[in-house]
């Protein structure tokens, strides 16, 4: 068999080499996607959704045992970098110290010191801290003391508990796990199952008692069932005692950071929490986790000179990034087997800018650098809390460059144009960066520029609508009062007269319902109008509500849905009304139960749609107006509610009140009953879908 070839004329063999060149260099000068990192980086919208970023951090190193030519380390617990950038590493199960200089050389294996009964070893070693002057501080756990040693490793001195006198808290066994040195000498130690707090020694190891005890938070569940336990169920459930704080580190100015599981604080000299949560998220970990997802575990913390501190979770191999006010900067890290992720994080670090974190399962050390997307973070938050807010203008616009829907970039370009006068440029930027309290300064100073602006226009407006209303008033006081015979008007004027009557039984609830039903003063259709107003008024609320007062998010709206789902709950409520009160001697029919309760709702129409409007012209501090009409639109709506099934059926106030409270179980049983009729469904249908294509495939 023979095989053509193709041959190529000069001219085209000079193309064809030519466009093949041009390609090559093409994708030689291309930008090319570097790989994406091991490990997820987020931060988290107003919502509490995770939206990636950026990677803010990267590996540079990793070191092991094996690698500094010592053996494999063994269940490792704390690390210390000094302030010369030399470190400390303790290898617990091996007994040791590890103490590298600044190129991460080993220098020398402290596994013991001599004392006055001879050579002493250590028993499992949880913590240790490093003085400014050298002085080394062990926790040497299983030995149930605090070890002193001076920078050349000879023992200084030997610190045990001792329990003072007139103390009632009994100290079974004395566990040191963290240890910290404040700058007057005092030494304060992280013991395990002790909950009363960080234990506090003298310079010369006197024991002087509990400080910063962390708090306690019962659930409401917690406390429901304490209330009616037994002592021994009481004794059992302990569910008053305070966790144990899981370490401790210092920041530059002397100031305690201690990390319990799942809760941050900053500890002053006397103990007390001073820790700033102005942030928009809690300063937990991970928020707003799926129902099966375990929470965060916080297992230590380190603070870098700029007021940055960094909390590693031990659940989720996270580092949590957070800054001087408790706002979120970033969040990176994972558990897994590749580089970069984590098997049991225990203990971070930090050197400058790098981050060294040590992990208790694989024996090693992960040292990561920042990339130029948190070394931008990093600026600009430092030119931001030294209050140069003009400088970190144009920061912030670089942060903005690597992720433009970073909130703090916008927060900080508010700050600036506010500064600068700027109070609409501000708001806007405020608004984009979900910074509720300086976007409501900002909004106050532009409103009293518009009112200065506008005031005479203002000022006439406001005269012409009192001459209006007063105008108005005379006019109908003027008016002869009739006796309203129903039966005498029809038509679009008999539909206009039962919606105007919705407002007299908004004041006069007692009589207003009881002409509804024997006067014939309102009507199906008016009530069905109400109905779906009320419904739109509640969908107006969410939508429409001012950026200040508003935490839904709006873009998830469903307008139709949202009027279904009213419509739904307010046919149910007539409907097991309906079925409670034939069962209780009640006199209304269903329509006369779905009328009187749809009037009921005119409240919400007269407050929701009005005060909607007036929360745009609204700062937060005036933010209690908003509330007080918001909560009555709610209170009055449920007084009619009352009022009308009392008069409906002529029951008494008592009857009617266990009336309601059985009408609302009856939903719920009715809510349940029907979606557990819907997951049976699913149920069903998936099965025979999956038998039906089991069918398909095996013929």
């Amino acid at each position: 068999m023979k095989t053509s070839r193709v041959c190529l004329s000069p001219n085209s063999r000079i193309w064809f080499g030519t466009v093949s060149l041009v390609l090559i260099m093409a994708f030689m000068v291309l930008p090319v996607s570097a790989a994406e990192a091991p490990y997820q980086s987020y931060i988290y919208d107003q919502w509490g959704n995770p939206v990636p970023t950026p990677t803010p951090y990267v590996v540079e190193q990793v070191i092991s045992g094996d690698g500094l030519g010592i053996g494999r380390l063994n269940n490792p617990q704390d690390l210390f970098i000094c302030d010369d950038g030399t470190l400390y590493v303790v290898d617990s199960r091996n007994n040791r110290i590890i103490h590298l200089d600044q190129e991460l050389s080993l220098v020398r294996i402290i596994d013991g010191f001599e004392s006055e009964t001879g050579w002493e070893t250590f028993n499992n070693p949880y913590g240790i801290f490093a003085a400014a002057n050298g002085t080394l501080f062990i926790a040497d756990t299983d030995n149930h003391r605090i070890v002193q040693l001076d920078q050349m490793g000879n023992l200084e001195q030997i610190i045990t508990y001792v329990k003072p006198e007139g103390l009632e808290i009994e100290i079974v066994e004395f566990l040191p796990a963290k240890v910290v040195v404040d700058p007057v000498g005092r030494i304060f130690a992280a013991a395990r199952n002790i909950f009363d707090g960080l234990m506090e020694f003298n310079a010369d190891g006197t024991f002087v008692g509990f400080v910063g005890a962390p708090t306690v938070r019962p659930s409401l569940y917690d406390l429901f069932w304490y209330r009616f336990a037994t002592k021994e169920q009481r004794e059992r459930r302990a569910i008053f005692l305070p966790i144990e704080y899981t370490n401790v580190t210092l920041d530059r100015s002397g100031f305690i950071y201690a990390v319990a599981k799942d809760e941050v604080r900053r500890l002053n000299p006397t103990g007390l929490d001073v820790l700033n949560r102005e942030g928009q998220w809690p300063v937990v970990g991970d928020v707003n986790l799926p129902p099966d997802t375990n929470s965060s575990f916080l297992t230590d913390i380190t603070v870098n000179n700029y007021g940055i501190y960094h909390v590693l979770d031990s659940e989720r191999g996270r580092i949590f990034a957070y800054d001087d006010r408790g706002e979120l900067l970033y969040v990176f890290g994972a558990i897994g087997l590749y580089q970069g992720a984590f098997s049991r994080p225990r203990a971070i670090d930090t050197d400058g800018e790098r981050l060294f974190v040590l992990d208790e399962q694989r024996g090693q050390i992960t040292i990561f650098k920042p990339t130029d997307y948190a070394k931008s973070i990093h600026h600009a938050n430092q030119l931001y809390m030294l209050g140069k807010f003009e400088e970190s203008t144009e920061a912030w616009q670089h942060v903005l460059k690597y992720n433009n829907l970073y909130p703090l970039a916008y927060s900080g370009l508010g700050m600036s144009a506010l500064r600068q006068g700027q109070y609409q440029e501000a708001g806007r930027y405020f608004r984009l960066g979900n910074n509720r309290n300086y976007y409501s300064k900002a909004f106050a100073y532009h409103r009293k520029d518009v009112i200065e602006e506008n005031f005479l226009k203002i000022m006439v407006g406001v005269i012409a609508a009192v001459i209006g209303i007063v105008i108005i008033a005379r006019i109908r006081s003027g008016r002869e009062k009739t006796i309203y015979d129903a039966s005498k008007v029809k038509g679009w004027r008999r539909l206009v007269d039962a919606l105007r009557y919705a407002l007299h039984v908004c004041v006069n609830p007692i009589e207003g319902f009881w002409d509804l039903r024997y006067e014939g003063r309102g009507s199906m259709s008016a009530a069905m109008i109400i109905l779906l107003l009320a419904s739109i008024s509640l969908v107006f609320l969410k939508q429409y509500t001012a950026f200040l007062f508003n935490f839904r998010d709006v873009s998830q709206i469903n307008i139709f849905g949202d009027i279904g789902t009213s419509a739904a709950t307010f046919f149910l409520w007539c409907t097991i009304n309906w079925a409670l009160t034939t069962l209780m001697e009640g006199k209304g029919n269903f329509s006369d139960i779905v009328m009187a309760t749809a009037y009921a709702l005119t409240p919400l129409i007269l407050i929701n749609i009005p005060i909607t409007i007036l929360s745009n012209y609204l700062t937060l501090d005036e933010g209690s107006y908003y509330h007080f009409f918001y909560n009555l639109g709610i209170i009055w709506t449920g007084i009619l509610i009352f009022c009308a099934t009392m008069v409906t059926h002529h029951y008494t106030p008592t009857k009617t009140v266990g009336t309601c409270v059985l009408n609302i179980v009856g939903m719920g049983i009715v809510v349940f009953l029907g979606l557990l009729f819907l997951n049976m469904v699913s149920m069903l249908t998936e099965y025979f879908t999956t038998v039906y294509r089991e069918i398909v495939y095996r013929l």
